[in-house]
């Protein structure tokens, strides 16, 4: 009997040891080739947006260690390579010979289902890619191929939100739930849907920042949509001389006013002040003006180019990223065409589709 015992008790402690959560992760990744020895390989935090740890490549291989009280999205950068995968306790596998083959994340809970969705999802854009050749390689005309296109866009749009919706539901209380709905390839999700799936999930879904951030712009970018009031802000030391400077200065006073936002380092910027310069002498008086906002820049930088290139319209600098922010803006340059009243006519106004758009909108107020 009391062997008996002897060999139960033994036995669930075996079972124990073999179910138990593993209490560290082990991350063994390869390379594509033995010229990555002696590098590093990075793992970057999304949350704080920096690199939290290396590892040196040797024969060809690279190992993190460590532990993790709850899983987390993270990315592995070599170079030009990347992987995005959870970082969970327990032992994840990862190919970064081929950074796009969804195949490269194996091992422990949650990396086995990103791996799952991956694929799924790989299948459904690498059929409609090889669709849109196809239609792209035939003999019709170009409306019809327009409209084909449109047709094949739509429908697999709504197979992968149909799958992201599936995993989602199965994962809206830990974190691969936020990596299908921030993680976007090829089709971002509609505001309107994010925002609903987004309201339904748990913390850990919810408090992934980087789609905290995109719900965030996806909101204000609804209140800041065309046929919208102006959202005014203030910058203290805004105008050149350094005094305070508000949106509202220039908005709202009964004419329309083409708002560049802006900022000197930024190539496509740069390239965008002929179009502006060529609206702005055309069309320059009682009823149309350009201001520039400048973003994402420090002021001495701003002011430098100013004193070097010149400026032929207003402009409010030093504006950080709050103007930005505020209205959904992720990428410049963007330009905003508002009315006398101040309500928001067009938004994203570039080159040609600018000089049109300034144009109508004048004939049509004489």
């Amino acid at each position: 009997m009391k062997k008996l015992i002897v060999i139960c008790s033994f036995a669930a402690i075996m079972f124990a040891a073999c179910t138990s959560t593993p209490k560290s992760y082990i991350v063994e990744g390869v390379v594509p080739d033995d010229s990555y020895n002696n590098r590093k390989v990075y793992l970057y935090d999304y949350e704080i947006r920096k690199t939290v740890d290396s590892a040196m490549i040797v024969d060809g291989k690279f190992t993190f260690t460590g532990s993790v009280e709850t899983a987390v999205i993270r990315r592995l950068v070599l170079n030009r390579l990347s992987v995005d995968f959870i970082l969970e306790n327990g032992k994840i596998s990862v190919d970064m010979a081929a950074p796009e083959n969804v195949k490269n994340i194996k091992g422990a809970k949650l990396n086995d289902k990103l791996s799952k969705f991956l694929t799924e999802m790989a299948l459904y854009q690498n059929e409609f890619l090889a669709k849109t050749e196809e239609i792209q390689q035939s003999q019709i005309s170009d409306a019809n191929k327009n409209s084909q296109r449109r047709e094949n866009y739509q429908h697999y749009r709504q197979l992968i939100e149909s799958l992201r919706i599936t995993f989602f539901n199965a994962n809206k209380d830990n974190v691969l739930g936020a990596f299908v709905l921030w993680n976007n390839q090829l089709f971002d999700m509609e505001p309107d849907l994010l925002a609903s799936l987004y309201e339904q999930a748990g913390d850990a879904v919810r408090s992934f920042k980087p789609l905290q951030t995109i719900v965030e712009t996806n909101e204000r970018k609804k209140l800041t949509a065309e046929g919208m009031p102006f959202t005014d802000f203030t910058i203290e030391n805004g105008n050149l001389d350094g005094s305070r400077a508000s949106l509202s200065d220039y908005v709202g006073k009964g004419k329309y006013v083409l708002v560049d936002f802006w900022a000197s380092w930024c190539g496509p910027c740069i390239a965008e002040i002929p179009v502006l310069t060529e609206v702005y002498n055309e069309h320059r008086g009682d009823q149309f003006e350009i201001l520039g906002v400048a973003v994402w820049e420090n002021r001495e930088s701003t002011m430098k180019y100013i004193e070097n290139n010149g400026s032929l319209w207003s402009q409010i600098i030093d504006a950080g990223d709050f103007p930005a922010t505020l209205y959904g803006i992720e990428g410049i340059p963007h330009i905003i065409l508002f009315g006398p009243d101040g309500t928001i006519v067009a938004r994203g106004l570039r080159g040609e589709r600018l000089k049109s758009k300034v144009a109508d909108v004048l004939c049509d107020c004489h």
